[in-house]
């Protein structure tokens, strides 16, 4: 059976969450659940999360191992069209950026201070700025997440 494109179109969900995390990240310890309850809040066809673990590039003395991990980390950032997301942030974690799916433009951050509810909050704001705002136009004043850390 053959798909409209409007339905094809439709199968992307509005909005993803760009999670840089790792198993040795405190920070990831508060705020991984946090967003996982949030996230089971929303519907699943309208937010994905997308996990950038830099769990292996900590402590990995082999360059060329190492340079591949990265490559691997920024080619996911160019599937999800956020490769702007690695220069700012690229090698930090504890910090997961809402973007829109269509351009990757960035909506809203969050981080382990907020409230899983307060999690919730920023995605369904964003999710309708994301739906029901003009790309590039969706925060004129840009997005609350912190100045890049690179």
């Amino acid at each position: 059976m053959l798909m409209s494109p409007l339905f094809m179109a439709m199968a992307e969900p509005a909005v993803k969450v760009i999670n840089f995390t790792a198993d040795w990240c405190p920070n990831c310890r508060v705020l991984n659940p946090r967003l996982s309850e949030a996230l089971d809040k929303i519907e699943p066809d309208d937010a994905v999360r997308i996990d950038l673990d830099l769990t292996a590039l900590r402590g990995n003395e082999n360059e060329a191992e190492r340079a591949k991990m990265i490559k691997a980390i920024i080619s996911q950032t160019y599937d999800h069209k956020v490769r702007y997301l690695w220069d700012w942030y690229g090698g930090f974690t504890g910090i997961a950026v809402i973007v829109a799916a269509d351009n990757g433009e960035p909506l809203s951050c969050l981080h382990r201070n907020l409230s899983a509810n307060k999690m919730g909050d920023l995605i369904r704001e964003s999710l309708v700025l994301a739906q029901y705002s003009p790309p590039g136009k969706r925060r004129p004043e840009g997005p609350d997440c912190p100045p890049p850390m690179k």
